[in-house]
């Protein structure tokens, strides 16, 4: 991360100016005005909103995905063990 940021210097500068920006208007209490100032910032970048839902999919995927295999082992280890008793009552 601090790689993307040091290669990213002028975009992490906005980005901090942007932040003191929204900040101050937070702090002065003028709530609507700094979520006016984020509301434009996202709409300069909509883009990036389709890229971060995809993120999210792709994510969201990857959790399932994990979740299934985590599944498919403890089926794999119970019928593991179901196998393991039914030979030990045949052998023993």
């Amino acid at each position: 991360m601090k790689e993307i940021l040091r290669e990213n210097r002028e975009a992490v500068r906005d980005a901090g100016l942007a932040l003191i920006d929204i900040g101050s208007k937070l702090a002065a209490g003028k709530i609507d005005e700094a979520i006016g100032t984020l509301d434009e910032s996202r709409q300069k970048y909509r883009e990036w909103d389709e890229l971060d839902g995809a993120v999210a999919k792709i994510e969201s995927a990857i959790r399932d995905r994990t979740s299934m295999l985590a599944v498919q082992q403890v089926i794999g280890e119970m019928v593991g063990a179901i196998l393991a008793a039914a030979l030990r009552s045949r052998l023993g």
